[in-house]
Parts: structure tokens; C-alpha cells; sequence
């Protein structure tokens, strides 16, 4: 990782939580609220945006290999 900028760690640190706060909600025992569907929704639309930001080779088109 050292090849990595902070601004990259941060980047996949933020978009890790996200993932994570996601997966608690979706496979816990309580029903989900509205307002942890916004808060997750903001969430991940803001980690994406850092993501393309700091790796824009994500933003290219990928060929599909089927």
C-alpha cells in the first residue's frame, strides 16, 4: 500500500465502511429505516465519487469478456 496516496487510503477506507454499514443493515434482524437508507444512500454516492475521483481508470469502459 505504500504506492498509495492518502487521499487513495481514504478513498477505499471511506468506501470499505460504507460496504460494511450496507451489509450490517441488510443482514441484521431489525427492519431498515428511511432515514439509514438515506444516510447509506448519501453514503456510498459520496464513496463513489471519491473512488472515480482518486482512480479514474474506473470510470473507463469495460470490455466484457463473456
Amino acid at each position: 500500500m505504500s504506492d498509495l496516496t492518502s487521499d487513495q487510503v481514504d478513498a477505499i477506507t471511506h468506501a470499505w465502511l460504507d460496504l460494511s454499514a450496507t451489509s450490517d443493515l441488510l443482514n441484521g434482524d431489525s427492519p431498515i429505516d428511511r432515514h439509514a437508507w438515506t444516510e447509506i444512500g448519501a453514503a456510498t454516492k459520496d464513496s463513489v465519487e471519491e473512488l472515480e475521483k482518486e482512480f479514474p481508470f474506473l470510470l473507463e469502459e469495460v470490455d466484457d469478456e463473456r
